[in-house]
């Protein structure tokens, strides 16, 4: 394959990457807004998405626009892999609200981990600490609620 067919396969990736990253930033922001906020709660659970969807929008900006920096296409497993973390991602959108922040974020974070090669003795408490410390960041330290497991609202 000529260096030139390559370089465009990797653009065309970097493009489809960038509109990928788009319509999920889009989308992050639409969805912000169906959160609730509290009664004189100064800062809502919409805060945090928003603030992820900006940079991630104009990083998908930048990918389209500018692609062709990372010249190889990635291997079957590696797509295989980012597949399995779009799908992790949406399927953590999907049970946030049912489950509950610390679940949801439990399981993500140990089936992410797992994905990217770790052993279950490294994933389990890895994923637990990680879940625990979010939610005590989020929650408590910044001020910012997140949904409960059923049967714990208040």
């Amino acid at each position: 394959m000529s260096e030139a067919v390559s370089s465009e396969r990797a653009d065309f990736g970097d493009r489809i990457a960038g509109a990928v990253l788009a319509v999920l930033a889009l989308g992050a922001w639409w969805h912000a807004g169906s959160f609730v906020t509290g009664f004189m709660q100064p800062v809502g659970p919409g805060v945090f998405p928003r603030l992820v969807s900006v940079p991630l929008g104009l990083l998908a900006l930048y990918l389209i626009v500018r692609p062709g920096l990372n010249h190889r296409w990635p291997g079957a497993a590696a797509l295989c892999r980012q597949l399995g973390v779009l799908l992790l991602l949406g399927a953590y959108a999907a049970f946030l609200e049912p489950w509950g922040f610390v679940p949801s974020t439990l399981v993500a974070t140990v089936v992410l981990m797992r994905l990217f090669g770790a052993r279950w003795r490294q994933a389990l408490p890895y994923g637990v600490l990680l879940g625990l410390a979010l939610y005590v960041l989020f929650e408590f330290v910044l001020g910012i609620p997140l949904p409960d497991m059923p049967g714990l609202s208040v």
